[in-house]
C-alpha cells in the first residue's frame, strides 16, 4: 500500500534545508521527500538513490508522523554528552585515602563520594580519575615476593601471608 506524503514543507522549503545540511544521511532523506514530491515511484527513488525500498517507504512514515527532524541521523551517546566532574571530589578523595591506612576499593570510593557530595559516580569514572590523578593502581592489594628471596617465596608458597609478615 502507498502512502502518501504529507504537505509539511514546499519543494523549495526541502531544497532549502538540502542545501544548508551538513548530515549527509539527512540529506538523502531528503533527498527522497524531493523525489516524492516530483512524482518518481518508491521502486525508482530506491534506484536512483541506492537505498532499499522500504527505507524510502519508512522515510515517508517518518516524516509523516513527526516532520523534518525525524530525519536527522542519531548520533546515539549520552543525550546531555558525558558530565563534567568537578576534579575537587577526587583531590579530597585523595587527601582522605592518605590520611587512612586502609584498603580502598573502587566501591568504597564510590560510597565516600556518595557520603560526602551526595553525588553517584560511575565505576568506570572513579577508576579512570583516580587512576589519572594520582596513579592509583586497579588491581586489588595483594602481597608480593618479598625482594625475589626465593626461602621467603616458597615459605609464602606454603604457608601463607603470615609467614612473610612474621619474618620481616
Amino acid at each position: 500500500m502507498l502512502i502518501p506524503l504529507e504537505d509539511k514543507h514546499s519543494y523549495l522549503e526541502l531544497k532549502a534545508l538540502l542545501v544548508k545540511n551538513n548530515d549527509e544521511l539527512m540529506k538523502t532523506r531528503i533527498k527522497i521527500l524531493l523525489l516524492i514530491k516530483q512524482s518518481f515511484s518508491r521502486k525508482d527513488i530506491s534506484e536512483r538513490l541506492s537505498v532499499n525500498i522500504d527505507t524510502v517507504t519508512d522515510v515517508v512514515k517518518r516524516y509523516n508522523k513527526n516532520g523534518i527532524d525525524s530525519l536527522k541521523t542519531n548520533k546515539g551517546g549520552r543525550p546531555g554528552g558525558n558530565p563534567v566532574w568537578d576534579s575537587r571530589i577526587f583531590e579530597e578523595l585523595i587527601k582522605d585515602i592518605d590520611k587512612q591506612d586502609q584498603y580502598w576499593s573502587i566501591p568504597i570510593m564510590q560510597e565516600w563520594i556518595q557520603k560526602h557530595y551526595k553525588k553517584s559516580i560511575p565505576e568506570q569514572t572513579v577508576w579512570y580519575r583516580m587512576n589519572k590523578m594520582n596513579n592509583f593502581s586497579y588491581k586489588s592489594s595483594r602481597p608480593h615476593p618479598y625482594l625475589g628471596n626465593i626461602k621467603k617465596q616458597e615459605n609464602f608458597k606454603k604457608k601463607g601471608y603470615r609467614i612473610l609478615s612474621k619474618t620481616h
